[in-house]
């Protein structure tokens, strides 16, 4: 794997401070319009031409946060991969990398070791193009380590760009790269290669930084909607014990901002949630 070094000028500070600089990554906000313009729209015309720029920022924001996340943890992984190859982390006194990992930076011995792989992953198939490594993480990374480690770079390429062309542009999952590598014998399964100095008494535990797969995102963004509602519920019930009591609530202009945000955030909520196809749930 190249070392850190070697990328210093490509590092995930770099990309921050660009993004900043350009606030979102360098994507523009549609020009706005000229002032003749604005006196022919109507105020709802207006409002709704505020609004599509508000959400175009917003997207544009949350696709650039996405990128340096993933920046990110590909530029971590490379550091801890020289730092565990030179053997560096024995200056401190430990007897094992994972415990570095552990006593220095408070992960997970597996979340280092799995960003070490997914750092080994993005340098394999680097040569394919933003397109191929845009789409590659943790999960899928765990699944496609074993197939460079036993095959190469180039294998790997290969057996991407097959599973690419079968795929016929449809998502690929981690599940499916792990039963295509196994059925084509091309890495050691998952659940049978050790990770670097694992302990034997230790279970395995992974980061949750890590769990990208469809079921788990769809539990973290139910889990974070659900505790809105109580916060919400619970500001209520303060609410009217202030009221109950004669008192002062809340600053009126500063409550003002939040409830706004609060009802913004819910009309975009039930839209997306409308929007999404299949049963309603359990």
């Amino acid at each position: 794997m190249s070392k850190a070094s070697d990328k210093a000028s490509d590092s995930f500070g770099d990309v921050l401070t660009a993004g900043l600089a350009t606030r979102g990554g360098g994507a523009q906000l549609p020009a706005q319009t000229s002032s003749d313009t604005e006196v022919e729209l109507s105020p709802r015309e207006r409002l709704q031409a505020l609004e599509a720029r508000i959400e175009a920022s917003v997207g544009q924001y949350q696709q650039s946060l996405r990128r340096l996340q993933a920046r990110h943890r590909v530029e971590v992984g490379q550091l801890l991969d020289e730092i565990n190859e030179s053997g560096l982390w024995e200056l401190e006194g430990h007897e094992k990398f994972g415990h570095y990992v552990k006593a220095r930076w408070g992960w997970d011995r597996s979340y280092g070791y799995r960003l070490i792989d997914l750092a080994l992953v993005h340098r394999a198939l680097a040569p394919l193009g933003p397109a191929v490594l845009d789409t590659v993480v943790e999960s899928h990374a765990r699944e496609l380590a074993p197939v460079v480690k036993v095959n190469g770079d180039e294998g790997a390429r290969r057996f991407v760009e097959v599973l690419r062309l079968e795929s016929g542009g449809k998502k690929v999952t981690a599940a499916v790269i792990a039963a295509r590598r196994d059925q084509e014998g091309l890495g050691v399964p998952s659940d049978q290669s050790p990770i670097g100095d694992r302990d034997e008494d230790e279970d395995e535990v992974v980061d949750a930084e890590l769990v990208e797969d469809d079921d788990d995102t769809a539990e973290k963004v139910g889990q974070t909607i659900r505790t809105a509602a109580d916060t919400a519920e619970k500001a209520l019930r303060q609410l009217n014990e202030a009221l109950a009591l004669d008192a002062a609530p809340f600053h009126r202009a500063e409550t003002a901002v939040d409830l706004s945000r609060i009802r913004t955030a819910a009309v975009r909520m039930q839209r997306r949630a409308d929007g999404i196809p299949g049963p309603s749930g359990s």
